[in-house]
């Protein structure tokens, strides 16, 4: 890295125009410049700086205090270019950042990565920036517990740990996580992952709970999600916050020009919103057309159903009545047939002087024919068969004669 007069170190590419009691810090014209770079630990060792560009989450956070107490600071930018880090640190370190925001407007920035514990930070700025490239977000935690319990078992290694509680030893190297282990990180990271969900959206970013499962996004994408607005650079940036919270004033024209800059910019963010709210209430409008268009055709076939429905009641209600007028035209007729069987039957007991109703079926002429057979032939007077043969009906004569035969 190079190095600026006095000691200041240039980071993020740019070199401070005043120097800081904090490498991480300079100062832009009214501006305290933060960079945020590499991964953010709270007390990385020299082999974590050296090799993995780690950034102390303490050191960063003495950085904001002193540009909060410098008068010569109007606003805060932070240069961010970091895939997260650690939790130890983080939230007290966004925390800061939100308490800074209070007393001095503050932006954060990225073309690289603004990512995980980064994007936590970044969070509690009062607006994020990113470049098209970057990539943002990562909003999640993690946490790696490495199992090779079953790889010394195969060499030989047996491993036991001796401890005084169910979670005493938990992710001790060579021994497997236990049931209650595995529910008390889950538990854990589930506690964490909700002050970073709520951290996230304190600022009132309309971040849609689908973009917040771990994804990065690019700049692009992060627009389309409320992560971060999207910048070509960051020299746009700055003068963002410059017009808006760091603007000079020692010219009544470089006033004049500021003022006119600020209401442009806040012309074109309405109309930006106009149109993006123009848009969704368009597509809501074809989706509301469209889903009456269907419920037509519903209930287009539902009138139909009711039309055919009413069809077959209408059918169904004639036949019925038909039927009862048929059931009563049945029943008057067997009520006939019973009065005149009824007067058939009194007409034969009349003439032939006994009770017994001639039987109307084959079997019972039989048995008939059989009994005035044996009546008959009992006669052996003469003149008493003749007097009963004449009391007989000429069927009952036919079925004697042909009984005899």
């Amino acid at each position: 890295m190079a190095t600026a007069a006095r000691g200041v170190v240039d980071r993020g590419g740019f070199l401070p125009k005043q120097a800081s009691e904090n490498p991480l810090l300079s100062v832009e014209d009214g501006i305290g410049v933060v960079a945020i770079e590499g991964p953010i630990l709270r007390k990385p060792d020299l082999f974590a700086r050296i090799f993995f560009g780690a950034t102390g989450s303490e050191d960063i956070g003495a950085a904001l205090r002193e540009a909060a107490g410098r008068d010569d600071i109007k606003a805060v930018f932070l240069h961010i270019d970091s895939p997260g880090g650690t939790v130890a640190g983080t939230p007290e370190l966004a925390d800061a950042v939100a308490a800074l925001d209070k007393k001095k407007p503050v932006y954060a920035f990225s073309s690289g990565l603004m990512c995980s514990a980064a994007y936590w930070v970044a969070s509690q700025a009062r607006a994020i920036y990113a470049t098209p490239s970057a990539q943002v977000g990562s909003i999640g935690v993690v946490q790696a517990v490495v199992d090779n319990s079953a790889a010394l078992d195969k060499a030989g290694i047996k491993v036991e740990v001796f401890s005084v509680g169910k979670y005493k030893a938990m992710g001790a190297p060579g021994t497997p996580l236990t049931d209650d282990q595995r529910e008390l990180i889950s538990s854990n990271l589930a506690e964490i992952a909700g002050e970073f969900h709520a951290a996230v959206l304190a600022k009132g970013r309309a971040i849609p709970a689908e973009a917040m499962e771990g994804q990065t996004f690019s700049g692009k994408q992060a627009q389309r999600h409320n992560l971060a607005g999207m910048v070509p650079d960051r020299a746009e940036a700055m003068r963002r916050l410059r017009v808006y919270h760091a603007a000079p004033v020692d010219t009544g024209s470089r006033a004049m020009d500021t003022t006119i800059e600020d209401e442009l910019a806040r012309a074109r963010t309405e109309l930006a919103n106009l149109q993006r709210d123009h848009q969704a209430q368009t597509e809501l409008l074809n989706e509301a057309s469209t889903t009456a268009d269907s419920l037509r055709g519903e209930v287009e076939l539902l009138t139909a159903e009711i039309d055919t429905l009413k069809a077959e009641r209408d059918t169904a209600t004639t036949e019925a009545t038909a039927l009862r007028t048929r059931v009563t035209a049945l029943q008057a007729s067997q009520s006939d047939f019973d009065t005149r069987v009824q007067t058939e039957v009194a007409r034969v007991v009349a003439s032939t002087g006994t009770t017994v109703p001639a039987r109307v079926t084959p079997a019972g002429d039989a048995t008939q024919a059989a009994e005035l057979h044996a009546r008959f032939a009992a006669i052996t007077d003469p003149a008493g068969q003749t007097a009963f043969w004449r009391k007989l009906t000429p069927e009952q004569q036919a079925m004697i004669l042909k009984h005899q035969a």
